[in-house]
C-alpha cells in the first residue's frame, strides 16, 4: 500500500463512512419527530414576520426579496412535511 491509500484507508475510516447504520428506535424516531415539528414551526414564524415586512413596506425591491423568502421557506414547509410523514408511517 503506498502513501496515498494509506491516508485515503486513514480518511474513510476517521470519517466513518464504512460505520454500520443501526435502524432508529421509537424513541428516536418520536425524538425526530418533534424535532421537525419544532423547524416547521419556526419556518412558519419566518413566513410571517416576512409577511409583516411585506405588508409595511412600500419599496418593491424589497417586497419581491420577502416574496422570494417566503416561497423557499414554503418549499422547506414541504420538504420537513415529507420527512414527517415518511417517519409516521414507519412508526406502525
Amino acid at each position: 500500500m503506498n502513501w496515498r491509500e494509506q491516508i485515503l484507508s486513514k480518511n474513510i475510516k476517521q470519517t466513518g463512512i464504512f460505520k454500520e447504520l443501526t435502524p432508529m428506535t421509537r424513541l428516536e424516531k418520536l425524538e425526530t419527530l418533534i424535532k421537525i415539528e419544532e423547524g416547521i414551526q419556526s419556518f412558519e414564524r419566518l413566513i410571517s414576520l416576512c409577511q409583516d415586512t411585506i405588508d409595511f413596506t412600500y419599496f418593491r425591491e424589497i417586497k419581491d426579496k420577502y416574496t422570494d423568502k417566503i416561497h423557499t421557506y414554503n418549499m422547506c414547509i414541504d420538504r420537513l412535511n415529507e420527512r414527517f410523514n415518511k417517519l409516521v408511517n414507519t412508526l406502525k
